[in-house]
């Protein structure tokens, strides 16, 4: 089994996965930045594997001489595969890392921005550009307050937790199978149902996966039945609010502010108004960040492919499969 791996996993990382693979594999380490369908190095490593762990370009997959028996991602969407015209190889199998990598490093992130706005934190920043000292008025408490979650995985039970120690009123998860048990949260609902409780709901967070359903889901109508003065925070992925849409309400008072890892498209266009409403915060897709980020979610990206890299030597069902 020769085995690629395209991500800086360190040297503990890698000894880790040798080991997990067995005596009788070979790993090779590749490291391209931003790697590009036309690059010959990684084209050439790619012809000599058979197990990919990382996120090869879908072009290569499909090059000549690749035969590469399954792709072992080391992100938890995939829509880098499935959500494209190609679709991902037939016959080829694919694992991401959804359902424990990155919920507890996401949901910090999500609890940072919910009390940056509920504090006038993004505000007073600006302020101190200025070398301004002035009282900004009220802030806003999350004791008594409604929390809708679209998507109740591992990153949206996380933030449930997280949240669950400031006194919310209640802590709702959306989801498609809401008789699953999903710790943390008081109450499931669908996606159809979650429309009927904007309203009422203080806090929303987006960490929901892709699908044609949620696409553009927070539209102009959307975003104004959330209760006035609320607070929207998206993780997930940057389809799921409409930006203009988003830009108009947050300009017209009628949200407390907005928080933006994720933004259709990406990089967000520098002359786009939302860099410069003062009600949005927008980071650049890090809230996930693992590699050079967090060492915590390192360290269960890499458990979770040397399980698999273990089930696959073995002979055994794969874990996360796609």
């Amino acid at each position: 089994m020769n085995i690629l791996v395209l991500v800086p996993f360190k040297e503990e990382h890698m000894d880790r996965i040798r080991e997990a693979a067995g005596p009788n594999a070979t790993v090779e380490q590749l490291v391209i930045k931003n790697p590009k369908p036309f690059d010959t190095t990684l084209k050439d490593a790619l012809m000599r594997a058979d197990v990919v762990i990382g996120e090869p370009p879908l072009k290569l997959l499909y090059g000549e001489g690749v035969s590469v028996k399954w792709v072992q991602m080391t992100w938890a969407g995939t829509d880098v595969y499935t959500d494209t015209v190609q679709g991902f190889p037939e016959g080829m199998v694919l694992t991401n890392v959804a359902g424990e990598a990155y919920g507890h490093v996401m949901s910090q992130y999500v609890v940072g921005q919910i009390l940056a706005i509920t504090q006038n934190l993004g505000m007073y920043a600006r302020q101190q550009l200025t070398t301004t000292w002035a009282d900004l008025g009220e802030n806003f408490s999350l004791e008594g307050a409604n929390v809708l979650i679209y998507g109740a995985g591992d990153i949206g039970q996380c933030v449930a937790k997280r949240l669950s120690g400031f006194d919310c009123a209640r802590i709702t998860g959306v989801c498609r199978d809401i008789a699953k048990p999903r710790p943390h949260f008081d109450d499931l609902v669908t996606l159809q149902r979650a429309e009927l409780l904007l309203p009422e709901s203080d806090v929303v967070v987006g960490c929901i996966p892709n699908s044609a359903q949620t696409k553009r889901y927070f539209n102009n109508r959307r975003l104004r039945l959330i209760k006035p003065g609320g607070v929207l925070v998206n993780v997930g992925r940057g389809n799921f609010v409409d930006n203009e849409a988003l830009n108009v309400v947050l300009g017209e008072g009628l949200l407390r502010g907005a928080a933006l890892d994720v933004t259709d498209p990406e990089p967000l266009p520098r002359n786009h108004p939302l860099w410069r409403n003062p009600r949005c915060l927008i980071t650049p897709h890090i809230s996930g960040g693992a590699f050079g980020h967090n060492e915590g979610t390192e360290e269960r990206i890499c458990a979770i492919c040397c399980e698999n890299l273990r089930r696959y030597a073995a002979g055994e069902e794969l874990v996360h499969r796609v």
